[in-house]
Formats: structure tokens, C-alpha cells, sequence
């Protein structure tokens, strides 16, 4: 196979430690998340679901997956040979399964423990492990490729968007559902003026670029722009939404979920429009025409800025543990906490 090094952070570059912490980091955060997690929460929240359901796919209420995903049976069939990037524990690829989409799904997901879980919960899931940055797929394989929250992880987008892209067959179909708001959570000024107006008796907190670990939101501020690049000229239907419940989920306290209705309606309103930009892009796409994307290459430092941005001492002293033997009992703790926050 061809090997295409269009990338923005090198295969040397993946040897460094910024890199190798990140990944650890990565996956270390992936152990945390399993369904009962899922469901509980505040994104899962069931204001948002339900209006998830109504702009996605026009239901009232939709059960699991099937706000954005009925819609793959119910327009194009059943599709044979399918692959999902980014899989996790496999809940979106086992509801496809299990609802006549597919008879299986391939999937690659750097997380180890979660393709265990994936395949434990649904043996047609055929899981690989595999850093998607320099992920190579073969040519022309697959009739349906699904990326369900995972370019958003990823610092090469522009060449797995084309390995994307090629690896689709004449007539094959991509569905991307991911959040591609600003990079490390570091919202615009305009966002949080905009609901301070809405709710100026709350207290937003914007996360320091620092508490935003591994490789969550790396690049998610380039991440609309490049998916229309690539595959903007054969979109068949796209919905991007959510750049206000989502800014409004992250920069305030759990006790502010009393004023969902009223964020999501602004958030409804404000998407007809151009005045906010989204946090989240529904779309799906077509095998396309448009040439590669040239990356950008970053420098050392700019690896390591992007990476390992500078904390404070409990921040490094927190991190070092929860690499260390105390990490699952951290881990266990966190979710108690998280959980008893929940009740």
C-alpha cells in the first residue's frame, strides 16, 4: 500500500513524549466510559435528546442512536460492507446491527479496553487498535464508513480525511456527527456574551486549555472548514447545531440544568442563523472528486505547546498519579463523585 505522508504532525514527532502522554492520557480517559456513564450525562440530557431528535431527524422522541441514524435504513438500505473509525464501546455500531443496517461493522479504535468491550457486547463488531493519525485504509473497500465523535481527537485530519474519502467505494456513503467547535473548549468571547445575556445571574468558567487532556478537541476549530473542503461538493444533508447548549454545558455547574428549555430554544433559534457558530455538524456525504488536503506541518514546539500546554503543580501532580498503580482507585473515585453529583 502507497503510504501518504501528508501530515501535520509526523511519525517521528508520534515518538516524542508530549505525543506518547497524550495517547496515554487518551486512553486512560477512555476507561472511565462505559454506558451507564453515557447515559448520565448532562449532554445526554433528556431536553437535548429530544431536540437532538426533532432537528436530526425529525421524531419527537427518538430512542438510543436513532435520532440520526434511522434515517441510514429508512433513505439508502442495508449496507454490506461498513466501517466505523473511532468506534469506542461499539454502541452506535451494535444499534445498527441489531436494526438491520448491517450484518457487521469493522472497526478501528485506539483504545484497547474499549474494543474489548465493543466486541464483548456484539461479536459482528471486528475491532482493531490503531492510532487513526496515520491510519492507512484500503482503497475502495467500504459502502458506508460512519465517524461518530472521533476527528475531533485527531491532529492529521487532512489525511484521514482522504484516507476516508478513499477508501469509499464508487457509490459509497460517509455520515459524520462531530462536535467541531472551537479547539480545547476555548470558546469565543461572542459565545459567552451571548449567554450571559440569556442567563447573566450565572457563572460561566471557560476550561483552561490545561484541563482539556490528551487529544480532546486538538483540532476541532479547523474541523468544519476541512470537511467541507474535502467533501463540501457531494453533502447530501447536513445539520450543524449546538453552539449554545453545548458552551453552556461546559462552562457551568451541574445545578444549572434547570435552565435547559430555555437554552435549547435559544440554541434552536440561533442555529437558523449565522449569529453563533455551530458546536456540532450532522452530515453525510458522498465518495468525492475534491483533491487531498495539503497539511500543514507543526514544529517541535508547536507539538509541544499544543500537547502539553503549561499547568500548575496539582494539575502535574494529579496527572502523574492517575498514570501511576493509584489510578483505577482514582478513577473509582471520580465516578462515585460523579454519580453521587447525579442524584
Amino acid at each position: 500500500m502507497e503510504f501518504n505522508a501528508n501530515f501535520t504532525v509526523s511519525l517521528r514527532q508520534s515518538q516524542s513524549k508530549c505525543y506518547r502522554d497524550a495517547l496515554a492520557a487518551e486512553i486512560a480517559a477512555g476507561r472511565d466510559l462505559d454506558a451507564d456513564f453515557y447515559s448520565k450525562c448532562r449532554i445526554n440530557h433528556p431536553l437535548i435528546l429530544a431536540y437532538k431528535a426533532r432537528i436530526l431527524g425529525g421524531r419527537r422522541y427518538c430512542k438510543e442512536y436513532a435520532d440520526w441514524t434511522t434515517f441510514l435504513i429508512e433513505k439508502y438500505g442495508q449496507k454490506r460492507d461498513c466501517l466505523s473509525l473511532g468506534s469506542g464501546i461499539g454502541r452506535v455500531e451494535r444499534f445498527l446491527i441489531e436494526n438491520g443496517f448491517t450484518e457487521k461493522f469493522d472497526t478501528i479504535e485506539l483504545n484497547p479496553y474499549m474494543n474489548r468491550v465493543a466486541s464483548g457486547v456484539q461479536p459482528r463488531i471486528n475491532v482493531q487498535s490503531e492510532d487513526l493519525n496515520f491510519v492507512q485504509l484500503p482503497q475502495e473497500r467500504y459502502d458506508f464508513i460512519l465517524c461518530h465523535a472521533v476527528l475531533h481527537h485527531l491532529i492529521n485530519l487532512e489525511h484521514v480525511l482522504f484516507q476516508v474519502n478513499r477508501a469509499l467505494k464508487h457509490d459509497g456513503l460517509l455520515l459524520i456527527y462531530e462536535y467541531v467547535g472551537e479547539t480545547r473548549w476555548q470558546f469565543a468571547p461572542e459565545r459567552i456574551r451571548t449567554l450571559k445575556r440569556m442567563l447573566p445571574e450565572r457563572d460561566y468558567r471557560i476550561p483552561q486549555a490545561w484541563e482539556v487532556r490528551g487529544f480532546e478537541s486538538v483540532r476541532s476549530g479547523d474541523l468544519l472548514a476541512l470537511i467541507e473542503q474535502q467533501f463540501g461538493t457531494v453533502c447530501e444533508q447536513k445539520v450543524c447545531y449546538g453552539g449554545i447548549y453545548f458552551p453552556f454545558l461546559t462552562c457551568t455547574k451541574q445545578e444549572t440544568d434547570r435552565d435547559l428549555e430555555r437554552i435549547v430554544a435559544l440554541d434552536e433559534q440561533l442555529s437558523k442563523t449565522d449569529e453563533i457558530q455551530p458546536c456540532y455538524l450532522m452530515g453525510v456525504y458522498r465518495k468525492s472528486s475534491s483533491p487531498q488536503i495539503s497539511a500543514t506541518p507543526w514544529s517541535d514546539t508547536q507539538l509541544a505547546e499544543r500537547l502539553a500546554p503549561p499547568s500548575p503543580l496539582h494539575a502535574k501532580v494529579h496527572a502523574f498519579l492517575s498514570e501511576s498503580s493509584l489510578g483505577p482507585y482514582l478513577r473509582w473515585a471520580k465516578r462515585l463523585i460523579f454519580r453521587g453529583n447525579k442524584s
